[in-house]
């Protein structure tokens, strides 16, 4: 089923179950969010992966592969439950009663489609061609088919501000300067900024990440990327910045891998930035002390905005520490995965030629004719003669040119 057929099929699963247009709208506004009209198989369903699939997802399910896997089935989930709220009522969003079912991260999300699912079914309604849906750029899929394990929601934080058209080139990290070891630290920290909102000095991050005690990642969302966060001053209208929740720019290299697996998510989240805004994050990566000097786009931290773009900042983490290595390589994984890039084959290293093995008579003939034979490299000397000559300059002897052996046993 081709992406022009997906509507078709949901539109005629709710006009089946007695739908309202206005409930078919909202289920249209409901893949809109969910799937972006392409279809997932499950990660965690095996049974779903011999089905035909656009993209492997890991998110929940319910019910069986074939059904969720089926345009029309799965709408007809979704339709028999909203059947049971009251859709129609103008007393909530429209949005509201998709999130009643979804239970997504990011309710707001379902009404802000509504539009264009008012628009698809006015399409459809009016007996128009099925339309032309065009997915995300397909890397977005490919990149959530790799996705690492991590729990993220939104605790939105009203410190932020138009970028005004600002062209978003600067992908930073910081460090909280928190002696905060704690597993809620990425919400004490929105909350925190939050609170700000009220004081001299109002202070926002795009993303608190932080890793807890048993390895779980909790990424918290305060401030949508379209709009600029208060994290680098000068730098805001330009940045997306991520935070690690309860760190400190005087942290070892131990302390920091305790949040490897904090690190491998934001270099996903970086790249799934990257992809939205149009950034290669692999082609400049600079972290200090020993930065490259060169101007964004840039993956880096906040210093560079210190150091490099001399924007009036003064902070310089991450710190020294930071494992930019280990970051690296996740970006690059990740950029990999999302492009889909097969690594060329290694150029097959030549084994060495394999010596055959002498008898004890063929490898001491072998040695007497190198001690007999008179090489070039040696000016035309045997090799007894030729240490005999370094001998005589070294001790100021003679006895090149005598004859005979001394002693023999």
């Amino acid at each position: 089923m081709t992406a022009a057929q997906y509507a078709p099929a949901v539109m005629q699963a709710g006009i089946d179950l007695e739908i309202s247009p206005k409930g078919i709208q909202i289920g249209f506004a409901t893949v809109y969010v969910e799937s972006d009209w392409v279809m997932y198989a499950n990660a965690k369903v095996p049974a779903s992966m011999s089905l035909p699939h656009d993209a492997v997802g890991s998110d929940g399910y319910s019910g069986d592969a074939a059904t969720c896997m089926d345009p029309y089935k799965s709408a007809q989930l979704f339709f028999s439950r909203l059947a049971k709220l009251d859709y129609n009522s103008d007393a909530n969003t429209p949005g509201s009663y998709a999130q009643a079912i979804q239970q997504s991260a990011f309710p707001d999300r379902y009404d802000q489609r509504m539009t264009d699912a008012q628009a698809l079914y006015s399409r459809l309604a009016s007996g128009g061609s099925p339309p032309v849906i065009t997915p995300t750029d397909p890397r977005v899929a490919a990149l959530k088919a790799v996705r690492p394990d991590f729990n993220e929601f939104a605790n939105w934080c009203p410190n932020n501000e138009s970028r005004q058209g600002t062209p978003i080139d600067a992908l930073l990290v910081h460090t909280q300067e928190s002696a905060e070891n704690d597993d809620n630290a990425a919400l004490d920290l929105s909350n925190f900024c939050i609170a700000s909102a009220d004081t001299n000095n109002p202070v926002s991050y795009h993303t608190a990440v932080r890793q807890a005690s048993d390895g779980g990642v909790t990424v918290v969302d305060m401030v949508d990327t379209d709009l600029a966060c208060w994290a680098v001053g000068n730098s805001n209208l330009r940045s997306i910045n991520y935070c690690f929740a309860g760190t400190d720019a005087s942290w070892s290299r131990d302390q920091w891998l305790t949040q490897s697996k904090a690190i491998d998510v934001v270099a996903y989240l970086v790249v799934q930035d990257a992809i939205k805004y149009g950034i290669d994050p692999t082609a400049h990566i600079t972290f200090g002390p020993n930065y490259d000097g060169k101007p964004p786009p840039v993956v880096s931290d906040h210093r560079y905005c210190t150091d490099v773009l001399r924007d009036g900042n003064t902070h310089v983490d991450v710190g020294d520490n930071f494992p930019a290595d280990l970051y690296t390589a996740s970006i690059l994984k990740y950029w990999a995965a999302a492009n889909q890039i097969t690594p060329p084959d290694p150029t097959p290293v030549p084994s060495p030629a394999i010596r055959p093995v002498q008898t004890a008579d063929e490898y001491t003939a072998e040695i007497f004719d190198q001690l007999r034979a008179r090489w070039n490299c040696l000016g035309g000397q045997t090799v007894v003669e030729a240490m005999a000559e370094v001998r005589d300059k070294v001790l100021g002897t003679s006895d090149r040119n005598t004859p005979g052996i001394k002693e023999f046993s």
